[in-house]
């Protein structure tokens, strides 16, 4: 089951997700309860339908419009996969809700539509299913390239793969996998068989490991072979996991979804370590690495712009409102600044001041932009509690390129103080071109 703190996007309020969800279920009243308890927890729409002839009409009507089905398998009589049977008409994944756990069951399960199945009145079992939603959800963005010289695992590993909403490409050697991975750079995943013609999957992990760490990119290799060391090697040169054919397909899931869970571990822990609590952006640390390697990465020509800002009078808030409402003022800045600057590095260096880098062309000839953040601000309004608070901002603006970015921010600095002094609430500093 995937971890519930990382794999949180669907409840997310500040970014509702539209997608339906159908439940096809003679139990009204598990349907309603599923309905619920799904809706409570995720940010979806869940519609329920109580019969197969009412479930057809419905689907015919709105084709394309679930994302997901899920309904109860009781039994194994002639007509219990009849409902099964009829969302994957639709093309719609399923989730099959059981009574027991059973082999037959699960082998005529896997042989359909369903994505995985779910033992009715567990005590985790809604919980599990939307754990599961989210996962398949999540998976839609999510890019794996699958290496193998043999057509039939291709078609079988690429049907399950795509099934779970995965977006799928495959590659029949290691050099057209090498050439995917070039141009597709957002690739999560890479299965690997072992045995292929030119270049070995030891051989291919080697060389794409050269390139991608494996807190980027995720690669399990796949083998027939019976030789135990195979894993071993597989893992020295820098696999992830390993997975001995034939497996069947929840073993594959299973372990894609550990692997994925793992990533989501990594990247959540980097974004805690890069972005500052209170304000949601960048802090000072982050900054500083990230704007380094972009200044060192410039050539005579590339724009650089460094802004430094500060709250005016950010004392006299804390003081007249409390730390609380001060602390509101913080993250609405950084908020209007994200918003903004949405193209750009915004960073808090600490205390009521704020930095941002970026590398728009658009200010070597004019500040006017930046400016109308400042103005932006001086127009509103922010509810605190009982209090509405109203705040300026003030600017030190460079796009000077100097010999380093600490250079840059100093002048940037200097500016800020021109400004305060100057009486606040405005922006200092001339563009590139006006100088």
């Amino acid at each position: 089951m995937p971890n519930k703190h990382i794999r949180k996007a669907l409840r997310d309020p500040t970014n509702p997700v539209q997608f339906q969800i159908l439940v096809l279920d003679q139990d009204q009243h598990y349907a309603l309860t599923l309905k619920l308890e799904i809706e409570s927890q995720l940010r979806v729409n869940v519609v329920t339908v109580h019969s197969i002839p009412a479930a057809r009409l419905l689907l015919t009507q709105q084709p394309n419009t679930f994302f997901l089905g899920i309904t109860s398998v009781i039994n194994l009589d002639s007509d219990a996969f009849e409902k099964v049977d009829l969302l994957g008409e639709f093309n719609i994944p399923i989730i099959a809700i059981v009574s027991e756990y059973e082999d037959e069951m699960r082998d005529q399960l896997i042989k359909r539509h369903v994505i995985d199945y779910v033992v009715k009145d567990q005590s985790d079992d809604i919980t599990y299913i939307c754990e599961l939603i989210q996962r398949v959800y999540k998976n839609v963005s999510i890019k794996v390239l699958v290496v193998d010289d043999s057509k039939v695992s291709q078609f079988v590993i690429g049907r399950e793969l795509s099934l779970q909403k995965f977006q799928v490409l495959q590659a029949y050697n290691a050099i057209e996998a090498l050439d995917i991975l070039e141009l597709h750079g957002d690739v999560k995943l890479v299965l690997v068989d072992h045995q292929m013609s030119m270049i070995d999957g030891i051989t291919f992990v080697q060389k794409v490991r050269a390139i991608y760490p494996k807190d980027q990119l995720l690669i399990i290799g796949i083998s027939t072979s019976s030789d135990p060391r195979l894993a071993v090697k597989f893992l020295k040169a820098g696999a992830n996991d390993f997975i001995s054919k034939p497996f069947n397909y929840e073993i594959l899931l299973c372990r894609i979804n550990q692997n994925l869970d793992m990533l989501d571990a990594v990247e959540f822990a980097k974004h805690l370590s890069n972005v500052d609590f209170l304000s949601n952006v960048f802090n000072r640390r982050y900054f500083f690495e990230r704007g380094n390697k972009i200044f060192h990465a410039l050539d005579e020509h590339s724009p650089l712009t460094v802004m430094m800002m500060d709250i005016d009078f950010f004392k006299k808030v804390n003081d007249r409102y409390g730390h609380d409402a001060g602390d509101e003022v913080i993250k609405h800045f950084a908020q209007q600044l994200k918003e903004h600057f949405y193209a750009d590095i915004v960073a808090r260096l600490g205390g009521e001041e704020f930095a941002v880098l970026s590398q728009s062309p658009s200010y070597i000839s004019s500040f006017e932009y930046i400016d109308a953040f400042r103005a932006k601000i001086a127009n509103q309004r922010v509810q605190v509690k009982q209090h509405v608070i109203q705040y300026t901002c003030s600017i030190g603006a460079t796009s000077i390129v100097r010999k380093n970015l600490n250079d840059m921010m100093i002048h940037a600095d200097r500016l800020l103080y021109n400004a305060k002094t100057n009486g606040r609430n405005r922006i200092e500093g001339k563009p590139a071109e006006h100088h």
